[in-house]
């Protein structure tokens, strides 16, 4: 990344964070692109070169984490000696997020669907995490616990599928829905199909 690249991401990771103080302190709904770009003191114009809406914003804030996440991977392969148990902490983990900060976590997938198919697979509505399950996935072809005739890419957009009808099932009644108990299930269905023959 040059000078000017890290310089562009230094802005859209600033506006991010003062983004959701703003949002979590007066509600995403209640907070206006306006008082987002006064309150990172970037020009509107500044703004909306970076994020088009506010959703956009809020799916930024997932991909930042996610890319964050990434950097813990050789930890976790080192932690954990199987796919399905890696992939497994990774939805647990992520599942825990998403109830810690439900609203911004539904308003990320309901803007990912949104945008589904509009862009590629680093495309700014997406979250990042397709890439992060592809990686696991291949580390989990090298050691041969998963299955080798079928694409990475292709699992990672199942394994992403699963996960996304999951949370959603789970953002309709969270009080009834046990979401870590479902993201086992989850787990489970995929590798059934997925095991090394």
């Amino acid at each position: 990344m040059n000078r000017r690249e890290r310089k562009k991401e230094a802005i859209r990771l600033h506006v991010i964070e003062e983004a959701m103080r703003l949002f979590r302190q007066q509600g995403f709904d209640s907070t206006t692109m306006e008082q987002v770009a006064s309150q990172a003191d970037v020009s509107k114009a500044t703004l909306y070169k970076y994020f088009s809406v506010k959703e956009a914003i809020v799916a930024g804030y997932w991909k930042s984490s996610v890319s964050q996440k990434t950097d813990l991977l050789p930890q976790l392969f080192a932690s954990i000696s199987d796919t399905k148990g890696r992939i497994l902490a990774v939805f647990l983990s992520a599942g825990t997020t998403f109830k810690s900060e439900p609203e911004f976590a539904y308003i990320q997938l309901k803007y990912q669907l949104q945008k589904f198919g509009e862009q590629p697979l680093n495309g700014d509505a997406r979250s990042g995490f397709e890439g992060f399950l592809e990686k696991l996935l291949e580390q989990g072809q090298k050691q041969r616990d998963i299955r080798g005739d079928i694409l990475v890419s292709d699992m990672a957009s199942q394994l992403l599928f699963l996960f996304t009808s999951t949370c959603l099932i789970w953002f309709s009644n969270p009080n009834i829905f046990p979401l870590e108990k479902r993201l086992n299930q989850t787990v489970d269905i995929f590798f059934e199909g997925a095991q090394y023959a």
